[in-house]
């Protein structure tokens, strides 16, 4: 489903994810995903806990439908590409897809933009997951300390334990 394919959004405050993924021509499950996938797709809970979808959202998901789908980004890609900002997305879309049609005379520019943006995707992504293992790494060096800790102030106890006990041994045997 192109561009011009897609229904237009009717003069509504919002929508419910039923009716937001047939204005973006995807299945509810895919709008579910793509919320953890950008950031920026946050929809409004009501108090029953359903989403409803803003315009903004729906035109939102609707450029990120457009470069997954038409203009074949990676989500790492699209996801770049959408923090780039709203100017760039707009370039790659005002050019014409590729799903569905004979390579551009341009490719090899718009597949480096694509693996330039999905490198910038992979790059973050590497980022946050050197992070989360350096967290990782100092909360079991900490607890490792804590089991040393633990460790000698338990042979310890026991050799005053063992103190003890000849103390009392030593007692019962002269009385």
């Amino acid at each position: 489903m192109a561009k011009a394919d897609l229904p237009q959004i009717p003069e509504r405050l919002s929508f419910r994810i039923g009716e937001a993924s047939r204005l973006v021509g995807v299945k509810p499950h895919v709008l579910r995903f793509w919320e953890g996938e950008f950031g920026r797709v946050r929809p409004q809970k009501n108090r029953s806990g359903h989403r409803l979808y803003s315009r903004a959202d729906l035109d939102l998901l609707r450029r990120i439908r457009l470069l997954l789908r038409d203009h074949r980004y990676t989500i790492a890609g699209a996801r770049a590409l959408l923090q780039a900002g709203d100017a760039a997305v707009e370039q790659v879309l005002a050019g014409p897809s590729v799903a569905g049609s004979a390579p551009p005379a341009d490719s090899a520019l718009a597949a480096a933009q694509r693996l330039e943006g999905d490198l910038r995707g992979v790059r973050a992504d590497l980022a946050s997951e050197i992070r989360r293992v350096a967290a990782a790494r100092e909360e079991a060096l900490f607890w490792r300390g804590e089991a040393r800790r633990a460790e000698a102030a338990l042979a310890i106890a026991v050799e005053h334990m063992a103190e003890h006990a000849l103390a009392l041994e030593e007692i019962v045997r002269r009385s």
